[in-house]
């Protein structure tokens, strides 16, 4: 694990933390910037990891609800289950089999909670990426629910994940988290950002405004940049952003 930021680590509103492990790779959460409009169980229930291994990034994002615990436990179940070192193609079946091993995982720490906690679920999305040296490489992603990734190429940015409105932490066996899972690979060329953020970014900018935000900027000024873009727009949830610049270099 090379980062990783929780959301029962920074519960006070308007506090912005902002981690860059590696010079092209950087990650960020908010409770938010403004309160939340509706009613919830902990005040910041968002997970937001990276971790490298030789030529992969990972990026990842879960979004809890009823209480911080699900996406918490997602997450590790996830890390948990993926393959070391990260794999360097991560094909349908095994990102079904990862994101169905860590609704489980969250599955036996929710049994231990009580009310209202015991009906934590959560978003989670993966985005692996791999480069091949020669200025290309391929980007994987599988998601359940509506956390996002999104390549900015040229100034404009395209969400290359589908938001499936399911969570994990509901009772699924393999093959319906495999049909609530959508999945892609996606090209990337030297100089793309990856984003991944959760839906307290995407409900609250358009997409059409995260290319002119993020254009020029480094990896921990980008995710700056977007965690500010969603309180500008009002953002009453909790946000949070892993940014990573492709370079093409293995």
């Amino acid at each position: 694990m090379d980062a990783i930021l929780q959301g029962r680590d920074h519960p006070e509103l308007g506090e912005v933390a902002v981690v860059a492990p590696h010079p092209d790779l950087a990650l960020g959460m908010t409770r938010g910037l403004h309160p939340k409009l509706y009613s919830y169980v902990d005040p910041n229930e968002d997970v937001v990891a990276v971790v490298r291994e030789g030529p992969v990034t990972g990026l990842v994002v879960a979004d809890g609800h009823n209480g911080h615990e699900g996406s918490h436990a997602a997450v590790a179940g996830l890390l948990d289950a993926l393959a070391t070192p990260l794999p360097t193609a991560l094909d349908r079946r095994a990102a079904a089999t990862a994101l169905h091993a860590a609704g489980e995982h969250l599955r036996s720490v929710r049994r231990a909670l009580r009310p209202p906690n015991r009906g934590t679920r959560t978003t989670l999305v993966l985005g692996l990426v791999t480069a091949n040296g020669e200025g290309e490489g391929s980007l994987v992603t599988a998601s359940v629910g509506d956390s996002a990734v999104m390549v900015v190429r040229s100034g404009r940015a395209e969400q290359v994940t589908k938001d499936r409105h399911r969570f994990l932490g509901d009772r699924l066996s393999l093959p319906e988290v495999a049909g609530s899972m959508h999945y892609a690979v996606t090209p990337l060329l030297a100089g793309d950002l990856v984003v991944a953020v959760s839906d307290g970014f995407t409900n609250f900018a358009a997409i059409d405004e995260v290319g002119p935000a993020v254009t020029g900027l480094d990896p921990e000024a980008a995710t700056r940049a977007l965690i500010d873009l969603a309180g500008a727009n009002g953002a009453g949830d909790n946000v949070c952003a892993a940014v990573h610049h492709f370079s093409g270099d293995s």
